[in-house]
């Protein structure tokens, strides 16, 4: 039943007295109605009100509706993990690092360039709209209605000079003149060019790195490096515990460490299952510092796992569900990919893309 202004002011002194809330109404640290044996010290006429009173005041408290934004923690390295015969089995064979090497057919590039140049986007001389406009007081607010639209086109240069064609797109691509100019004439889109300099260099740039990525891609052969510090990943960086944060990790049994850090449910799935898989004796998902050169930016693979006689290396894209459809595209992931597999295969490692642990 309501207790009435005259009381709950009663209350509220009583209240801020026991250092329970402040002049202002704001909870102090005093009111934590999580410690064991928490009570309050009310008047005896408003003590039968006491479970009343904390549900209400801890209803305002700021932890109940704002969670922590991380929770982190330790990735303990389970040590003994790491000196079993399986992993030392699947570590001698993955800790080699290679160096690439790329070879393409200039005319092929030529090619593929020119031909992606004709089909982009037509470069326009670019316009000023100005657009005129009417207003209108009303009882329900301001409204307004469009009077007129006039463009105008905006002479780029006029007498200043244009932007170095050939200089600009040589050191955005690093090719010679001679092979740009080939795509340029063969093209016949150059005389966009003066329509808006800046915007057809930067499209002309996007399609050359495209198809010189996807060329050396295709052209990439991978060779290990010979003997040396840099020749393949210390263990003993795996000695660096982690900090995780514990939301977006799940607990494991048979990996190197206590956790499995997941970016998605597909990946959290895919390590429960493999934990509780009798045929799996060991799963790895491998850390960030494990990486593999390509020319369109560092492969990080995910997934080493070792099976019974069976050492393989599988790599998962989460966010595909059909793997053949996945390595139909030709994205910069896939393409990492492509060379991810090309560093295995120069290890005699197997490979594979998988969606789900029943592929392994």
């Amino acid at each position: 039943m309501p207790i009435g202004k005259e009381r709950a002011d009663e209350l509220r002194k009583a209240l801020v007295e026991v250092h329970m809330m402040d002049e202002e109404g704001r909870l102090l640290p005093a009111f934590d109605p999580t410690k064991p044996n928490f009570t309050i010290a009310l008047p005896d006429a408003f003590m039968p009100l006491h479970s009343a009173v904390v549900d209400l005041l801890a209803s305002y408290q700021l932890s109940r509706h704002i969670g922590r934004e991380k929770h982190q923690g330790p990735n303990t390295l389970k040590k003994e993990v790491l000196l079993t015969p399986e992993f030392q089995a699947l570590w001698e064979r993955i800790k080699p690092r290679t160096t690439y090497r790329v070879e393409f057919d200039t005319e092929l590039l030529i090619g593929r360039c020119t031909a992606e140049i004709k089909r982009m986007p037509e470069v326009k001389v670019p316009k000023v709209i100005t657009t005129t406009g009417a207003l209108h007081v009303k009882h329900g607010g301001v409204d307004t209605t469009a009077v007129s639209s006039v463009s105008e086109p905006v002479a780029m240069y006029g007498k200043a000079k244009v932007p170095d064609l050939l200089a600009y797109l040589q050191n955005e691509t690093e090719l010679t003149r001679g092979t740009i100019v080939k795509m340029l004439m063969g093209s016949g889109r150059s005389p966009e060019f003066f329509s808006d300099p800046q915007r057809f260099l930067d499209q002309v740039a996007g399609i050359i790195k495209h198809e010189l990525h996807r060329t050396l891609v295709d052209g990439i052969k991978y060779e290990r490096i010979p003997g040396g510090p840099e020749s393949e990943w210390e263990q003993l960086l795996f000695q660096n515990d982690e900090l995780i944060d514990c939301l977006n990790a799940v607990r494991v049994e048979h990996s190197i460490y206590d956790h499995v850090v997941y970016d998605s449910d597909v990946e959290r799935r895919f390590a429960e299952q493999l934990d509780q898989r009798n045929d799996v004796k060991l799963f790895v998902k491998l850390p960030r510092w494990f990486k593999v050169d390509t020319p369109v930016g560092t492969y990080d693979p995910d997934w080493a796992i070792v099976k019974p006689e069976d050492p393989k290396v599988y790599f998962v894209r989460e966010t595909k569900s059909n793997s053949k459809d996945f390595l139909k595209l030709r994205t910069s992931e896939t393409d990492k990919i492509r060379c991810g597999r090309e560093h295995f295969k120069a290890l005699g490692v197997d490979f594979e893309v998988i969606a789900l642990a029943g592929e392994v």
